[in-house]
This record gives structure tokens, sequence and C-alpha cells, in this order.
């Protein structure tokens, strides 16, 4: 790269040099093949030179181009999974709400069926427990009734008249 500049200022420092001339001359076509050989001598020695440079260049943004193009690729994937465990996440999650309510469900029912059984069952005592007090104060008036009318020595009844007194006792 230095010899090619070293070169080429060598080869217009005459033309830069001598192009001070105050005449008037119009000295376009000697420029123009100035032009023309520089052009050719700068192609010559540095065409290959600058199209490396543009492939390099071009070949850089292609792959850089590939790698964005990768990375957007990889993006869209990775959102798209993200996507369908958000899906996944929310169908798990209606699941589970779908679950507590069966559950809750089901907990009230056994709930409410215990608390009958135990009702019932409260019930069921009460009245043997009634039952059991009226045999317990039957027997006591019937007892009772029996001492009243056998303590007494003088009167002695018939056994149905006893039995009406009896039963007028206990009704």
């Amino acid at each position: 790269m230095k010899k090619s500049f070293l070169f080429l200022m060598a080869m217009f420092s005459p033309c830069i040099l001598l192009a001070a001339s105050g005449s008037g001359e119009v000295d376009i076509v000697e420029r123009t093949i100035n032009f023309v050989i520089f052009f050719a001598l700068v192609y010559y020695f540095a065409a290959e030179r600058i199209k490396g440079v543009f492939k390099e260049r071009r070949e850089g943004i292609a792959n850089s181009l590939a790698k964005i193009q990768e990375k957007l690729q990889e993006s869209k994937k990775e959102r798209q999974k993200a996507v369908n465990e958000l899906d996944e996440a929310k169908k798990i999650a209606k699941d589970i709400v779908e679950v507590a309510h069966k559950e809750s469900a089901i907990i009230l029912q056994k709930a409410e069926e215990n608390t009958k059984a135990e009702i019932e069952n409260l019930i069921r005592q009460f009245n043997e427990s009634m039952t059991f007090e009226r045999r317990k104060m039957e027997k006591l008036i019937i007892d009772e009734v029996l001492k009243e009318f056998l303590s007494k020595d003088s009167a002695v009844l018939p056994k149905d008249v006893l039995t009406q007194a009896l039963l007028r006792k206990v009704a």
C-alpha cells in the first residue's frame, strides 16, 4: 500500500507542480488523458485490493445479516416456546381450579352428610333417652302406686280395680 501511494505521488507530482502556469491555455485534452492514465494505473494496481475490500465487506454484511436472521429465528422459536408454556400453564391452572372446586364440593357434601348423620344420631339418642326416661318414670309411678295400694292393709281391692287405678295413674 505504501509503495503504490509513493508511486502515485511520483506520477502526479509533475502535474501538480507544473499546473500553476499563468497562461490562459486550455489543456482539457491533456488533463483528460492524464485522468485516464491515472484511473488506469489505479485500476491496474488497486483494483484487486478494492474488489477484495468490497467483497470482504459484502461477505461481512451477509454474515451479519445471516447471524441476525438466525437470532431472529431463535427468538421466534423461544417466543413460541414461551407462548406454548404459557398456554400449558394456563391449562394446568384451569385444571387446578376445577379440581379445587370439585374437592370443595366433595368436602362440603361430606360435611353435610356428616352433619346429617350426627343430627340423626342425636335425634335417635334423644328418642332413646326419652323412651328410657319414660320407662323409668312409668316404673317409678308403678312402684309408687303399688306401694300405696299395698301399704293400705284395711282395704283389699280386687284386681280389676287395681288395674284401672294403675292405668289412670300411668296415663
